[in-house]
């Protein structure tokens, strides 16, 4: 078959958050109820959520989503400031970290509006909802279902072409990544690590367009931003 024009369905940036208080400490005494449940950026990892932003500042997002943990809103917000043009941050259920426990109190729409005042929930999410997305079990199948349907959801609301930043969390991201990867029922035999605001560009392709394939991963987990600072 003549080989045809790649025609660029979605260019993902798929975007851990910067160091958080639950990454520094492994133990509970002396955490407070918001380290514990919902923990805010270290002073590092405000830093490296300005130099994520300053990498990104002459690359235009057409959406910026986030999950509604705060240290992933703060991280989007720093990315967002530093854009060409104001927008919105799209809060996305979807994207929470993986383990979270319903019995956990995190953040309100009121606190998330304090970091970021043009925040909203993502189109065609019910406000009734949680803001927050709880697994049913710990199997890997009920995440890799998350993780199609974050993705899905992404390619539903956002136009052909369009350059999409996804903040989220180091575990649910690996899901997100495999299964972007082919894999929907479990892992492989090996992890990826990611590291507090480590960059995966996936770039999505019309089918049977692009002679690579229909998904291709540009690099996984770069942390380059971070090297011209004092990180």
């Amino acid at each position: 078959m003549e080989n045809t024009k790649p025609i660029t369905l979605l260019e993902l940036y798929i975007i851990r958050h910067g160091q958080s208080m639950g990454n520094i400490k492994r133990v509970t005494d002396g955490l407070s109820h918001e380290d514990l449940h919902d923990p805010r950026l270290t002073e590092l990892g405000k830093k490296q959520a300005v130099a994520c932003g300053e990498r990104f500042k002459t690359i235009e997002f057409d959406a910026v989503y986030s999950s509604a943990l705060l240290r992933a809103v703060e991280t989007a917000t720093e990315i967002i400031k530093r854009q060409p043009k104001e927008k919105t941050l799209k809060v996305l259920p979807y994207l929470t970290e993986a383990g979270i426990s319903p019995e956990y109190s995190h953040s309100s729409f009121t606190e998330i509006n304090k970091i970021n005042k043009n925040a909203v929930l993502a189109d065609d999410i019910d406000p009734t909802k949680s803001l927050f997305y709880y697994n049913k079990t710990s199997d890997e199948a009920d995440l890799f279902e998350r993780a199609e349907k974050a993705l899905e959801y992404i390619k539903t609301h956002q136009r052909e072409g369009e350059k999409i930043a996804i903040v989220s969390h180091a575990a649910f991201i690996t899901y997100l990544v495999f299964s972007l990867m082919g894999y929907k029922k479990e892992c492989p035999l090996y992890d990826l690590d990611f590291k507090n605001t480590g960059v995966t560009k996936v770039t999505i392709y019309k089918k049977g367009t692009n002679k690579y394939g229909d998904i291709v991963f540009e690099f996984i987990n770069d942390t380059s931003h971070l090297f011209k600072g004092d990180f």
